[in-house]
């Protein structure tokens, strides 16, 4: 499996550039940039960094692909119902 990213689209979607995430997400662009085009893996704490600077969730930034090429885990999960 190999983490893929919505980088691109987001940001063109939203009419973002990518120094305006990379500073509300507290990182050099460059880093975003390599994590953008697939050649750096995020941690956890630098992938909720960057769904928080776009709004979003973590899951609609970043998602998991088989080796095939089919998404997985595409889309989110549904709530986890707690019992009392």
């Amino acid at each position: 499996m190999v983490l893929r990213n919505r980088l691109n689209r987001i940001l063109h979607d939203r009419g973002l550039a990518e120094g305006e995430v990379a500073m509300v997400a507290r990182l050099d662009q460059g880093h975003l940039n390599r994590i953008k085009n697939g050649r750096m893996r995020p941690t956890l704490v630098t992938a909720l960094r960057i769904a928080h600077a776009l709004g979003t969730s973590v899951n609609q930034v970043f998602y998991l692909e088989e080796d095939d090429g089919t998404p997985r885990f595409a889309q989110p999960a549904p709530p986890v119902e707690h019992q009392r």
